[in-house]
Parts: C-alpha cells; sequence; structure tokens
C-alpha cells in the first residue's frame, strides 16, 4: 500500500511540474496587454501611421459617436430624461445627507483620538463623495445639452 501512495505522489508531483512548467512558458510566449477594453474593435496590431491617418481617426470619432448615441437609446436618456435628473437630485441629497449625519460621530472621534486611522479613512471616503457630486453635476449639465 506504501508503493502505491509512493507512485501516486510521483505522478502527482509530475502533473503539478507539468503545470507550473506550463504556466511559466505561457507567460513567456503572451504579448504585452494595453488598455484595449473600451471599444470592441480596438487592436494592438497597427501600425502607428495606420493609427495618425486622418482616415483612421475620422473612422474613431464615427465609432465614438455611434456608440455614444447607443447607449442614449438604450438608456432612454432624453424619453426619461425626468427620471435621470430626479436621480442626480437624489444622489446629491444623499451624499450631502450622509455627511450631515456623520458630523456628530467624527466629532466624538475627533475628540477621543484626532489621529485615529479609521477617522482618516471616513473623511477620505466623505471627500470622495463630494468629489462625486462634481461628475453629477456635469451628468446634469449633459442631461440638459441633450436634445
Amino acid at each position: 500500500m506504501d508503493e502505491l501512495y509512493t507512485y501516486l505522489g510521483y505522478i502527482l508531483i509530475a502533473i503539478l511540474f507539468y503545470l507550473i512548467m506550463k504556466t511559466i512558458f505561457n507567460k513567456k510566449s503572451m504579448s504585452k496587454e494595453g488598455f484595449t477594453g473600451l471599444f470592441k474593435e480596438t487592436s494592438e496590431t497597427k501600425k502607428p501611421e495606420e493609427l495618425d491617418s486622418v482616415s483612421a481617426i475620422e473612422e474613431n470619432i464615427k465609432n465614438i459617436q455611434h456608440a455614444t448615441s447607443k447607449t442614449i437609446e438604450q438608456m432612454n436618456l432624453v424619453k426619461n430624461r425626468k427620471n435621470w435628473e430626479e436621480l442626480i437630485v437624489a444622489m446629491e441629497d444623499r451624499i450631502n445627507s450622509a455627511s450631515l449625519v456623520s458630523v456628530a460621530t467624527l466629532a466624538s472621534m475627533i475628540k477621543a483620538d484626532p489621529e485615529n486611522e479609521k477617522l482618516i479613512t471616513i473623511v477620505g471616503r466623505f471627500n470622495e463623495l463630494n468629489k462625486y457630486k462634481e461628475t453629477l453635476k456635469e451628468n446634469m449639465k449633459y442631461l440638459d445639452g441633450l436634445k
């Protein structure tokens, strides 16, 4: 029985060795990846002169405009504009109310330990939410510009 376990151990080691080698050699042969996820048609195989040509730029503009129009239609931004505006206002109100509610808690945390790392994390998150409010304002301007 011990011999069986020994052979099974050798087989397991051989399989692990094979998988490790396969992983190592696949990583060496893989090409370097870049950011290509925004557009499905993006390819890294194009030559620089193809990317700089006027026709390529015009084609990219048309593709981006088409994708934007398609997104606007899918989200029903024009038809349901009022709902989107109300959603933006509700998000801004929620961020403001959450910030206001936290004032008392943050004050007590500062009083107890002004150097608390948790305090810095919470304040950082609220600062990020306030930055997001700026994004919401830009979204509202974008909605206002739609026809």
